[in-house]
């Protein structure tokens, strides 16, 4: 290799063996002053030395890029942390708060980003349904409080109608009141007559107190307040504060009540004022005379117009032999002012439904014309108590 470095007169490289051992050689070749090539000179480097060059040159490189790829994968999760994990977890909690129905939560995440821009138009669709749910709130207790004062009037209409029977009611044992006094006053010394004309008086009193007090209950306005209760009581009083008005229109009364009724959840005075209507509905729709029945009963059903589970109600069914109503009448029954009759309100089936309603249950009407009319009543039962 020297040789033909001092030929060409270039110097030479090349990886060998020297001695049983990898040296790396370098030769370049000596020259005089006159330039011409006299020798050679050969360098011997085991390579030893330049593996362990390579191999720090290596380490340093795979440090350098250890430490660049981790550098840039912290700076990563960093940034999405910074950017859009922290940013994403309070629009989550945000979301879940106004799926518990906070409607005052806001996010704080103030940018010019896409998640800052969805946060603000998260906050102003909260303010928005905040608002509306104020003005809901809001127009349900004027309804609340119109409702109540057409159910007041209804109450009050339905109590003039019932005035000039109930007048005849109280005029009756009144005039009996007057006729024992005057005998009594006539036959002072007939004392065994005297004592059966008190005793008749007292009835009588006690009667008309009766009376006044059936009055008192249904006229007087009182804050709605649910308590258990049994149908059957109550359609029995309701009968009997109607029988002027039933005996009036000669109308028969046939009765299927059960006694073993479960009980129901409701304001007794709001359903008597109910059955009161749909009662005097019926008598009314029969001018002529004709047959009204009344039945209760408890049934296994699904509340109307849901796809829910069976539940117990309480079915009161009334049932008339009257004129009956036509399709475009029956369409509009429950619509307030809607009346067929010359001195009606029109309130008295709206504010029907409405008690039936609050009470969360419904009503159902069936009629043909000249055949009669059907309405059906249905209130949940308190299953507990079925006996």
């Amino acid at each position: 290799m020297i040789k033909k470095s001092i030929q060409e007169g270039l110097h030479q490289e090349e990886f060998g063996v020297y001695d049983r051992s990898p040296v790396f050689s370098y030769v370049f070749p000596l020259k005089d002053r006159k330039g011409r090539n006299i020798g050679g000179v050969s360098i011997l480097q085991h390579t030893s030395f330049m593996e362990e060059d390579i191999t720090r040159a290596k380490w340093s490189i795979f440090i350098t890029l250890f430490i660049l790829i981790g550098g840039t994968v912290i700076l990563i999760l960093f940034t999405t942390k910074r950017w859009i994990s922290h940013p994403i977890s309070k629009l989550m909690a945000g979301i879940k708060e106004l799926a518990r129905g906070n409607l005052h939560s806001q996010i704080d995440l103030r940018g010019k980003d896409e998640l800052s821009e969805l946060a603000q138009a998260f906050n102003q669709m909260a303010m928005d349904l905040n608002e509306a749910q104020k003005k809901i709130i809001q127009e349900v207790e004027n309804k609340l409080v119109l409702e109540r004062g057409l159910r007041h009037s209804e109450r009050l209409a339905t109590l003039g109608q019932l005035v000039s029977g109930l007048a005849h009611e109280i005029g009756t044992p009144l005039n009996i009141v007057g006729g024992r006094a005057e005998f009594i006053k006539r036959k002072l010394d007939d004392r065994e007559g005297a004592e059966k004309n008190l005793n008749i008086i007292i009835q009588q009193t006690e009667r008309i107190t009766k009376i006044i007090q059936q009055l008192l209950g249904f006229v007087r306005k009182k804050k709605p307040g649910h308590t258990t209760l049994v149908i059957t009581p109550l359609l029995e009083t309701t009968l009997d504060f109607l029988d002027h008005e039933i005996q009036r229109h000669k109308v028969e009364v046939i009765k299927a009540l059960e006694n073993d009724l479960p009980s129901v959840m409701g304001d007794p005075e709001q359903l008597q004022q109910v059955f009161s209507n749909l009662i005097l509905n019926a008598i009314q729709s029969m001018p002529a005379g004709g047959e009204l029945r009344l039945s209760t009963s408890s049934k296994r059903l699904s509340k109307q117009g849901l796809e829910d589970s069976q539940h117990l109600y309480v079915e009161v069914c009334v049932k008339d032999t009257g004129v009956g109503m036509a399709r475009e009448v029956l369409e509009n029954i429950f619509h307030p002012f809607f009346t067929t009759k010359n001195a009606g309100t029109g309130l008295g089936l709206m504010v029907t439904q409405g008690i039936i309603q609050d009470h969360e249950g419904w009503i159902e009407v069936n009629s043909k014309l000249g055949e009669g009319s059907t309405f059906r009543v249905y209130l949940p039962a308190l299953e507990e108590t079925v006996s």
